[in-house]
């Protein structure tokens, strides 16, 4: 039980939703409050609570910038347990790896909401912790000196020249002293490390050029699809082609050279 709400009553929600959705795309009538009260019926809960729930699905397709049955208003208020149960159920045609993303986001901001409540009294161990979570992410520091030399302080797919913002991402997950090579690495901005990390962003081994996500297709990062990817002089510090390749091969969307892929 998530909240009160049974394993069984969501999937029957999603599945009403989803016949709902698909009525509506192909024309056909329906009555939403007969679809609510069957449910009702059902699983002997209010017809009310059903229709907020079917609202509740319907801030998830807007989310994902989907269509959503009209006269359900998306409404966000959805329980910590549910949101991600729901997402799991309706899966909205995202390849399992991207799925899976959303998933572990959804959780990690409920996770962040509940456990980082203001506390003035603890604003100095904030800043070290936030300063120490700054200098973690951008990476240990001879290896993030070493792509700043490499990469001539340039983000290797945009070109950015902010120190500050200049992240060292790690091709292959960081294992280790090990994989503290510059072949293993990209100078990367931090928006765009956090999308590699995600495999939402790639580069093909055989171009070495930037490849995107059909899920970044709307957004400002359209731009640097098929760019091609600015690499050091020096061979030894060029990214591992066979490490590139491993990358890549965890992002199902990537198909081929003509364009992005959903």
């Amino acid at each position: 039980m998530s909240d009160g709400w049974s394993k069984e009553e969501l999937e029957a929600s999603v599945q009403a939703y989803r016949e709902m959705l698909s009525m509506q795309q192909s024309g056909k009538k329906f009555v939403k409050k007969s679809i609510y009260r069957e449910l009702s019926e059902r699983f002997g809960r209010k017809s009310g609570a059903f229709e907020r729930r079917m609202q509740n699905i319907s801030a998830i397709y807007e989310e994902s910038g989907l269509e959503w049955v009209v006269g359900l208003k998306p409404q966000k208020n959805i329980g910590s347990a549910i949101k991600p149960q729901l997402i799991e159920m309706l899966n909205l045609d995202r390849q399992p790896a991207e799925d899976a993303i959303v998933r572990e986001l959804v959780i990690a901001e409920i996770e962040a909401d509940q456990h980082c409540a203001f506390n003035p009294s603890d604003v100095e161990d904030a800043r070290k912790r936030m300063v120490a979570n700054i200098v973690l992410r951008r990476g240990q520091s001879g290896f993030r000196k070493k792509l700043l030399d490499a990469y001539g302080t340039q983000c290797a797919i945009t070109g950015c020249n902010q120190p500050e913002v200049l992240e060292a991402a790690h091709i292959h997950p960081y294992k280790g002293q090990h994989t503290h090579v510059v072949s293993n690495g990209l100078l990367l901005r931090a928006d765009l490390h956090t999308l590699f990390d995600l495999y939402l962003i790639a580069i093909e081994p055989e171009t070495l050029r930037v490849r995107l996500s059909a899920a970044l297709s709307k957004s400002e990062y359209a731009q640097y699809e098929g760019q091609p990817l600015k690499t050091p002089t020096l061979a030894s510090a060029k990214p591992c082609l066979e490490t590139l390749q491993w990358h890549a091969d965890q992002c199902p969307w990537l198909k081929s050279p003509s364009g992005s892929s959903g």
